[in-house]
């Protein structure tokens, strides 16, 4: 007999989490099914084993997939249509395959008479703990049309925040790229072609010359060794990243940049407060509200800033008193929860502090980008004038010699 660790759902719908003992993973399961649990996750000397009758196989869920999903879903639902209907309808209309294999499992688990949440269970990984949390709290108050709108309304606002920071990074950061290939194009096409006229001149050349000719010479010569130190380094420092101190230190260093760790710190902000405000909005405890919105904190130097609220709220005392991370000091964060635990319009405001952190966010992203460009531009220019002006300088050279 083996003993398995579980972690599933009640048959009114509570997560909960334990052992049993079984001579296999499939015995496992079915003895909690017996026992009117519905197994999420089991675990024991054989590994991992599926939930339901097989493993979860495939490649994960596009975030725009889900947000798909939860828009026709969200229609459907307003529309009074059975959910196994409106699941039924969504898998014909499905764009990708994948969608329509995770809307087919999701429609045989709730025609097995599970609910909604308990048959999205399974894909918490590509869904997250919110979502499923939020749908949870639909299902119990019958308003999940409701839910799933506000699901969708979310999944908008999180793309449109993620769609205007790589847009705004792509022309920085195609512009670098280009600095550097025009600088590596100079020196390893253009100054070696001056080469035989300079080495006629021996001493008589000046350092500047002479520097950009060594240069030249050095990555013509050692470009492969400059390729794999480059990939060893890259390697090396995403090792370094993946661990617990590693990723801690380098997560710390983005937030000291200026400028940029304003804007890491303000658009993490921007979706932990929204995350938390919806979360109270409906009806979710607090001290598991705090837990998932910590989970959408990508940065582990502000998570682990953050998480001790946790600790707080459980002890009893005020939640703004938690806010004492230096991250807060000189903003009005801590008073105006304060404000809000007073006025009991807790979840108002931090939806409102989302707002506004995610409009500071933006407009410090416009200051970063309005400081970069024209940086680059100028650091390319000084680069290239340097490489001109040494070749200039060593022909000039040679006809003062003459």
């Amino acid at each position: 007999m083996t003993e398995f660790q579980y972690a599933g759902t009640t048959s009114d719908g509570k997560p909960c989490q334990g052992s049993v003992r079984a001579p296999n993973a499939e015995t496992a399961r079915l003895r909690l099914i017996g026992q009117g649990i519905t197994p999420v996750r089991i675990s024991g000397a054989e590994g991992p084993a599926a939930p339901g009758a097989e493993p979860r196989q495939g490649a994960r869920l596009k975030r725009s997939e889900i947000l798909l999903f939860s828009r026709e879903m969200a229609h459907l639902k307003q529309a009074n249509m059975p959910l196994d209907k409106a699941l039924a309808m969504l898998k014909e209309t499905a764009t990708t395959d994948r969608l329509k294999a995770f809307i087919a499992k999701v429609e045989e688990g709730v025609r097995g008479g599970k609910s909604l949440y308990q048959s999205l269970l399974p894909f918490e990984r590509d869904l997250g703990r919110q979502y499923l949390v939020l749908i949870r709290a639909g299902e119990t108050s019958g308003s999940l049309h409701v839910i799933l709108k506000e699901l969708t309304a979310q999944l908008e606002a999180e793309d449109k925040l993620r769609n205007y920071v790589i847009s705004s990074m792509t022309y920085p950061v195609i512009l670098l790229v280009v600095a550097v290939l025009s600088v590596v194009l100079l020196l390893a096409f253009v100054v070696p072609q001056f080469r035989e006229i300079f080495d006629s001149m021996g001493d008589a050349l000046p350092y500047s010359t002479k520097l950009v000719i060594n240069i030249s010479d050095f990555l013509r010569t050692h470009w492969m060794g400059i390729l794999f130190g480059l990939a060893v380094l890259l390697l090396l420092v995403s090792r370094w990243s993946a661990t617990a101190s590693g990723r801690m230190r380098l997560d710390g260093f983005l937030l000291e940049i200026p400028l940029l760790g304003r804007v890491i710190k303000n658009l993490q902000f921007a979706i932990y407060f929204r995350t938390f405000g919806v979360l109270l909005q409906r009806g979710v405890p607090m001290v598991d509200a705090l837990r998932i919105s910590v989970d959408t904190l990508t940065n582990v130097a502000l998570r682990a800033d953050i998480e001790p609220l946790v600790g707080v709220v459980k002890t009893g005392k005020r939640l703004s008193s938690g806010f004492v991370s230096s991250h807060f000091k000189k903003t009005s964060t801590p008073q105006l929860i304060r404000v809000a635990e007073e006025t009991g319009q807790l979840d108002a405001t931090l939806l409102g502090l989302a707002d506004r952190y995610e409009d500071e966010g933006r407009r410090t992203m416009g200051r970063v980008l309005a400081t970069m460009e024209p940086l680059i531009i100028i650091v390319l220019g000084m680069l290239v004038a340097f490489i001109i002006v040494s070749i200039l300088g060593g022909v000039l050279s040679i006809n003062d010699t003459i």
